[in-house]
């Protein structure tokens, strides 16, 4: 008696880390992908700005702080998680051999494929959802911060505003 499975799953090849993600252009040998890497990281960069000037206005708006500068650093670029098409098939078969032996086979079929939507003739996938770039670590040069309350008063809001820990943040006193 023997009790064998077989399975066949995704017949795309694709990698599961990189199943349902946009990974950026394809590789048509022009300079495209390097001109979508460019944008991409001036993107990053003018939104590492944007975050640095909201924390640097609501630190001049906090007691004791006064002038600040604020430094922050991105882990990554951020994910688009596009929409997906799910097909499953199962079949199973059970063989019984002349000596009274069982074989159960089950075969397994998923296949997944990116939805997309025309737009001026070209094809772009459906995103569901996109995550914001995650926030490595923090330093701020502010007034204040050789006042022990002032420097823990900063380095909690920062935790609470980019659910960082503690030593990911680091707040110095500002010289003039």
């Amino acid at each position: 008696m023997s009790g064998e499975v077989l399975e066949k799953t995704d017949r795309t090849g694709a990698n599961d880390n990189d199943r349902g993600r946009e990974t950026g252009g394809g590789n048509d040998g022009s300079g495209r992908e390097q001109e979508e890497k460019d944008a991409e990281a001036s993107a990053l960069s003018a939104y590492e700005k944007q975050l640095e000037e909201r924390v640097k206005e609501l630190l001049r708006m906090t007691e004791g702080v006064g002038e600040a500068d604020v430094m922050i650093v991105l882990k990554s670029s951020g994910e688009k998680i596009i929409h997906e098409d799910q097909k499953r098939r199962r079949a199973s078969s059970e063989e019984t051999d002349s000596a009274g032996g069982t074989r159960k086979t089950v075969d397994e079929e998923a296949e997944k494929s990116a939805v997309f939507v025309e737009n001026d003739s070209e094809k772009e996938p459906i995103v569901e959802k996109e995550l914001r770039p995650a926030v490595e670590g923090v330093v701020i040069s502010a007034q204040g911060g050789g006042n022990a309350s002032v420097k823990t008063e900063i380095s909690e809001a920062m935790q609470a505003l980019f659910n960082i820990p503690a030593h990911k943040i680091k707040v110095l006193k500002r010289v003039d």
